[in-house]
C-alpha cells in the first residue's frame, strides 16, 4: 500500500471514530431549542424555529403548545447532545476544558420524535427535542 493510501485509510478511520455512535447509526439524539422560564421563552436558541405537524411556526411558550412540536427548522448547525429527558441536568465541571470538535446537525428541517423539559438547578427548564439524525446531516463544529 502506498503512503498516500495509508494516510487516506488512517484519516478515514480517524473520522469514523470521531463521530459518536448515534451519528453513525442514525439513532435518536437531542438538541436544545431554548429555555422555558417563568415568563416563557428565555431565550430561544438562535437559528431554531419550532414547527407543528402542518409546518406552521409554534410561537406560544406554554408547555402544552411546545409538546406539540413535530419538526424543527435549523438555519445554522445545532449541537447534538445526549437526551436527558425530564430529569435534572448534571452539573458540569467548574473549569472549562479545551475547545474541541463536537457533533452537530446541519441546517434544514428535521422531524421531532418527542419534546421533554429537563429541569435546571437554578429554576426553569430547557426545551429538549429528540430527533432521528440522518448520517448525512451530521457535521463537526468547534464550540
Amino acid at each position: 500500500m502506498t503512503f498516500a493510501r495509508t494516510a487516506l485509510a488512517c484519516a478515514l478511520a480517524l473520522a469514523a471514530t470521531a463521530l459518536p455512535s448515534f451519528a453513525q447509526t442514525g439513532d435518536s439524539s437531542c438538541i436544545l431549542a431554548g429555555r422555558l422560564g417563568d415568563t416563557g421563552w428565555a431565550p430561544r436558541m438562535q437559528g431554531v424555529q419550532l414547527l407543528g405537524q402542518d409546518g406552521s411556526a409554534i410561537t406560544s411558550s406554554n408547555k402544552s403548545s411546545l409538546a406539540g412540536v413535530k419538526q424543527v427548522r435549523l438555519s445554522a448547525p445545532a449541537l447534538l447532545s445526549r437526551c436527558d429527558g425530564n430529569g435534572e441536568l448534571a452539573l458540569g465541571p467548574d473549569v472549562p476544558g479545551a475547545k474541541s470538535p463536537v457533533p452537530a446537525i446541519g441546517p434544514g428541517v428535521v422531524p421531532v420524535e418527542s419534546v421533554s423539559f429537563p429541569k435546571l438547578h437554578r429554576g426553569g427548564e430547557l426545551v429538549e427535542l429528540r430527533l432521528t439524525v440522518p448520517v448525512e446531516r451530521v457535521t463537526m463544529v468547534s464550540r
